[in-house]
C-alpha cells in the first residue's frame, strides 16, 4: 500500500499524521480491547448461558451476551472451560517445534516428540509443507523478493532476486508493480501486481509465471492477500482477499479464493479506518487477522464468514505519516513493515506486535527495503515455546 499479508503503493497528503505526530490516541484505547455492537454482544440469550465468539468468551447477562474473558491469541475458547492452553478433546498439542499432550483441563502436559524445526503442525509432527514455507517473504518498491526471519530475534532479510513478472499495464496507466502479497504451504509467493494481474513466484529464485486468476472479479480490482488454514490443525487452506476497486481503495470488502479454483466470492464489508482497506495475514490456527492503518491504527481479527471485526488491538505512533505497509503473523506476533513520510523524505521501518502485551517495537530503523507486500504461508509456527 506502495500493501498481509500485502502492501500496496499510496500517496497520502502530509495532512494524515499518526498518534504522537500531532493525533492523540485516547490512553482507554491503547492495548487489547474488544469490539462491542454487532456479532459480539446484544444477541438474546438465557440466564447462565455461554458462548464463544472471536475468541472472547461471553456469558448471558439481562438477556443478552456480556464479554466476561479474552483468550490470548495462542489459546483456544471452550464454553464450559473458559481460555485453554489447549483442547482437551486432541490428545495431543504443538509448543514451538515439540509434541506435547493435552491434560484434561486444557493445560500442556508431558512432551511427547520432537519435529524438525518449525514442523509441528496441529499436535503432530508434519511432513507436508514444503521447505522455506516457516518463513516470511516480502518484495519491496524495487521488485525485489526477500525472506524475513524473525525467529530468534534476529530479524534477518534475505535477497532472493529481482521480480521480472510480465504484468500488463497499471489500472493508473503506465507499468504494473507489485501491490500486494500472500505465501501458500508449498512456499509458492502469490504476488498481484496493480494491473490486478496475480503471478506465482518461486520462492527460491525469484522466478515467475501466470496464475490464470481473472482479473476484476466481483469488482475487486486490487487487494490485500492471506492464506489461512480452514481448521486449525488442518493442510486445506483458503485464500482471502481485502479490498475493491483501485481508484477507491476506502471501500474494503472480504472475498474467499479457493486456490484450486481462482473464483473469488465476496462475503462482506470490513470495518475501514481512516485511509485504506486491511493487508490480511492468516495463521494455521483457522485465524484471518487485519492491519488498518489511518490516524487512528489497529490489528484487528477478522470472522471468516462475515467480515466482521471481533477483537482489536490499537495502535499508537508507527513513525509517522505511512506512505507504505505490510502485515505478517509469525510465532504469535505480528510484524508491520511501514514506509512513513518523515519530514520530506521516507524512512523504512519494521515493528514486531505482541498481542500478549498491546505493544508495537520497532524492531528495524532505517531499513534498506521499502516493503510493498509481505506474505507468510499457514506452516509458519503459531506460538513459539
Amino acid at each position: 500500500m506502495w500493501h498481509s499479508s500485502s502492501s500496496r503503493l499510496v500517496k497520502l497528503s502530509l495532512g494524515l499524521v499518526l498518534a504522537g505526530s500531532g493525533c492523540a490516541v485516547e490512553d482507554g484505547d491503547r492495548g487489547n480491547d474488544i469490539t462491542t455492537g454487532g456479532p459480539m454482544e446484544g444477541d438474546r440469550c438465557r440466564s447462565g448461558e455461554k458462548r464463544c465468539q472471536g475468541g472472547a468468551l461471553q456469558s448471558c447477562s439481562g438477556g443478552s451476551f456480556q464479554t466476561s474473558q479474552v483468550c490470548g491469541v495462542a489459546q483456544i475458547c471452550d464454553p464450559g472451560r473458559g481460555c485453554l492452553d489447549c483442547s482437551p478433546v486432541l490428545p495431543t498439542t504443538c509448543v514451538g517445534d515439540k509434541v506435547h499432550t493435552c491434560n484434561s483441563n486444557g493445560t500442556i502436559g508431558d512432551e511427547k516428540e520432537t519435529c524438525q524445526p518449525l514442523s509441528c503442525r496441529g499436535g503432530k509432527c508434519s511432513t507436508v509443507c514444503s521447505p522455506g514455507s516457516e518463513l516470511i517473504y516480502v518484495v519491496d518498491t524495487d521488485n525485489r523478493l526477500l525472506s524475513f526471519n524473525p525467529r530468534d530475534g534476529k530479524y534477518e532479510y534475505k535477497l532472493i532476486g529481482t521480480l521480472s513478472c510480465p504484468a500488463g499495464t497499471a489500472f493508473s496507466g503506465g507499468r504494473a508493480t507489485p501491490f500486494s502479497m500472500a505465501v501458500d504451504r508449498t512456499a509458492r509467493a502469490w504476488v498481484l501486481y496493480s494491473s490486478g494481474e496475480i503471478f506465482w513466484v518461486n520462492t527460491v529464485d525469484g522466478s515467475c509465471k501466470p496464475s490464470g486468476f481473472a482479473r476484476r472479479q466481483n469488482g475487486f480490482e486490487t487487494f490485500g492477500m492471506g492464506f489461512v488454514s480452514n481448521a486449525e490443525g488442518s493442510e486445506n487452506e483458503t485464500l482471502f482477499l481485502a479490498g475493491g476497486p483501485y481508484d477507491n481503495q476506502r471501500v474494503a470488502n472480504l472475498a474467499s479464493v479457493d486456490p484450486k479454483v481462482l473464483m473469488v466470492n465476496k462475503i462482506g464489508s470490513l470495518q475501514l479506518s481512516a485511509q485504506s482497506s486491511p493487508e490480511l495475514t492468516g495463521t494455521g490456527k483457522g485465524e484471518l487477522y487485519g492491519y488498518y492503518p489511518g490516524s487512528a491504527p489497529f490489528v484487528g481479527q477478522i470472522d471468516k464468514s462475515s467480515a466482521a471485526t471481533v477483537r482489536r488491538w490499537s495502535l499508537g505512533s508507527m513513525g509517522g505519516t505511512p506512505s507504505g505497509w505490510a502485515f505478517a503473523h509469525w510465532g504469535g506476533r505480528f510484524y508491520i513493515f511501514i514506509t512513513a513520510v518523515v519530514g520530506a523524505a521516507d524512512r523504512s521501518m519494521v515493528f514486531e506486535f505482541d498481542p500478549a502485551t498491546g505493544k508495537a517495537t520497532e524492531v528495524k530503523t532505517n531499513a534498506s527495503y521499502k516493503v510493498v507486500g509481505a506474505g507468510v504461508s499457514t506452516c509458519a509456527p503459531v506460538i513459539i515455546g
